[in-house]
């Protein structure tokens, strides 16, 4: 399916919903500009990095050592991976009604097609780990998506520097 077929109605649900909302609060233009890439980087550094670095934890046959808050590794490693996803489907939302408000096309950029690649590669990886079990094979796959997908993510982040940075 094309970027193109959800256009329309992303559009429509987001100028019904999200554009009034900001609107109404009448956030100065900065805001507007930069807030989605404020939250989005701190949520992919903060919760994906440290939840990344558990989970290679997990992998070397630590994941029963206790992690930052008393958590053992390997209770906390799905739980800041699953909230990572949880505000990064909230968050690309909001840069979806960003980027109508500043009239931009909603997802004629690169920074747009990798979110959406990365939330349907993050979904796949919450399925595979939570269904491998201790599955050597299944846990060397979720091993390699997941760095792949934190690579994918670095990547998204700096176009959507560049894109920010391009008016």
């Amino acid at each position: 399916i094309g970027s193109h077929a959800l256009e329309a109605p992303l559009t429509s649900y987001f100028n019904t919903v999200g554009v009034p909302v900001i609107e109404f609060l009448a956030p100065p233009e900065w805001i507007i500009h930069w807030f989605h890439g404020l939250n989005m980087a701190t949520v992919l550094f903060a919760m994906g990095g440290y939840g990344t670095y558990l989970g290679f934890q997990i992998r070397k046959g630590e994941g029963n050592a206790e992690a930052f808050g008393g958590e053992m590794v390997r209770e906390l490693h799905p739980k800041l991976m699953f909230g990572m996803l949880f505000f990064f489907f909230l968050g690309g939302q909001g840069g979806l009604v960003f980027t109508l408000m500043e009239g931009r096309p909603l997802l004629g950029s690169p920074h747009a097609v990798s979110a959406f690649a990365g939330l349907a590669l993050l979904g796949a990886q919450a399925v595979l780990g939570t269904t491998m079990k201790g599955t050597p094979a299944a846990r060397t796959a979720h091993t390699y998506l997941g760095t792949g997908i934190m690579s994918l993510f670095a990547v998204h982040a700096a176009l959507g520097l560049a894109n920010g940075l391009s008016f």
